[in-house]
């Protein structure tokens, strides 16, 4: 068990300054998702061992991003196109590295911020390589929401785009989440052969086209092959 503080209901309410049943209401919610750790005997909360998970997770995802950068910024110089490192958060996925091109007009990516899947060329990469259950499991949390309408809102549409990207080896998306907004994304796999991360594209429909996507498609496999094999030599 971590070693911090044993505290009781009693003494946490106290301590912030708000009602006890409110707080029984937090410290079960927190119970439930493992952040904390309830001692029957003592009838007294503990810190739980998910926020230690959540900090091996992110030196991981820093160690993945300073890892990638450098084909990032390689592959965004070939492209000419912003180049987003993507992650898998609780069903969403999360931009935690972008590489800006040289375009003043672009498709922004928020840094951080967790965003649907299964709109997005990122996204469904992330998605792709999923168990069913696991991909059941973020549906009924998350819904498929329609945000567009080229956006993939149905189950059984979302399911045959995923085998083709599995198929393919990468994604794309054109104005599923945004208007002009289009991507193409790349898995990236660790040594155990697992999908950590989505390497993609981000440009927009009057540059993606059927002229430059060949050319993208093949610069972001190379790109993203290059940091699946240094993942497979290290620990991250």
């Amino acid at each position: 068990m971590p070693d911090v503080q044993i505290q009781g209901v009693t003494e946490i309410a106290s301590k912030l300054s708000m009602p006890k049943s409110t707080i029984h209401a937090l410290l079960a919610t927190l119970r439930e998702e493992g952040y904390i750790i309830y001692d029957p005997k003592a009838k007294k909360y503990s810190l739980g061992f998910k926020p230690l998970e959540l900090a091996g997770r992110i030196r991981s995802n820093r160690d993945l991003r300073d890892l990638s950068l450098p084909f990032m910024e390689e592959l965004s110089r070939t492209c000419e196109e912003d180049v987003a490192l993507n992650i898998l958060v609780e069903g969403r996925r999360i931009c935690i590295a972008l590489v800006e091109s040289r375009y003043f007009v672009r498709q922004f990516v928020p840094v951080g911020k967790a965003l649907p899947l299964h709109c997005s060329a990122a996204g469904k990469v992330l998605m792709a390589y999923l168990s069913s259950s696991e991909i059941d499991t973020i549906i009924k949390r998350h819904g498929l929401l329609r945000f567009t309408p080229n956006t993939i809102a149905n189950k059984k549409g979302l399911i045959i785009e995923l085998k083709n990207v599995r198929k393919r080896g990468y994604a794309e998306s054109r104005e599923e989440y945004g208007k002009d907004a289009a991507a193409l994304a790349f898995p990236i796999f660790n040594g155990k052969g697992e999908t950590v991360a989505s390497l993609s594209i981000q440009s927009t429909v009057n540059r993606l086209t059927d002229k430059t996507r060949e050319t993208l498609i093949t610069e972001g496999l190379r790109a993203s092959k290059k940091i699946s094999g240094l993942l497979s030599e290290a620990i991250v």
